[in-house]
């Protein structure tokens, strides 16, 4: 019988705020030394995400939450504490079901999105890529970032640190139902809060049900690399 979600994870609220400031100040300290070898360098900036230093900077965010979630979390209770622990497979197998259920609540939503404002245009895309046609080593590059890493220190951080803090005074719904909303929230893009407030619900079930993150990694690296195989397509055809 493999345990579900702990109620008393061993560490709280002020754990998760220290995460948030090592967070925030390693990446207010990569921002600084980037700009100054970019200014050094005369380093092109195009590209988006996929240009040498926003890429370099964007893993350089995500290994800095790493470092505060081993610090004041893993390192404290256990890496099993944030979910990273087996689980049953058919929990497993459960994603791809979860995933096409999931992605067809979310082409719904994005149809009455333009139905309702007249126009639907993802600004990932431009964030990305700059809007500009993608090699193939650039896509593999985005796949490494956005469907592997990403969805890595996104599970740990939002159903490994937050998620089992919701639940340790909230019902099973509202906590799953407020993981979620804090997860569309936080990414800061209004067009997509509907969306990633689905996907958000799905992830968060899984944390709640398998008591462990990696139903939820997997789910996770689906839904982005599915959006980045769908950006580069789009890209390439239009160019």
């Amino acid at each position: 019988m493999y345990p579900q979600t702990p109620t008393h994870p061993g560490f709280g609220w002020r754990e998760v705020g220290l995460t948030l400031l090592v967070f925030f100040g390693g990446s207010a300290a990569i921002i600084i030394v980037m700009r100054f070898i970019v200014a050094l360098l005369n380093l092109p900036t195009e590209g988006g995400l996929l240009s040498p230093p926003a890429y370099i900077t964007g893993i350089g965010f995500y290994l800095m939450l790493l470092l505060g979630m081993y610090l004041f979390g893993a390192r404290r209770a256990g890496w099993a504490a944030l979910g990273v622990r087996t689980t049953q497979w058919y929990y497993y197998a459960l994603v791809p079901l979860l995933f096409m259920i999931g992605l067809s609540a979310v082409a719904a939503l994005n149809m009455l999105i333009m139905q309702m404002i007249g126009s639907f245009e993802n600004p990932q895309v431009e964030a990305i890529s700059g809007g500009t046609a993608m090699s193939l080593g650039e896509l593999g590059a985005g796949l490494l970032l956005i469907a592997v890493l990403v969805p890595l220190v996104e599970e740990l951080f939002f159903r490994g640190m937050l998620y089992p803090l919701l639940r340790q005074r909230l019902p099973m719904l509202v906590a799953v139902i407020l993981n979620a909303a804090i997860f569309s929230a936080i990414h800061l893009i209004p067009v997509l809060l509907p969306s990633l407030f689905v996907v958000g619900l799905i992830l968060a079930y899984l944390r709640e049900r398998s008591g462990s993150i990696w139903p939820g990694v997997l789910y996770h690296m689906f839904q982005n690399g599915m959006a980045m195989l769908l950006i580069y397509v789009s890209l390439n055809m239009g160019g």
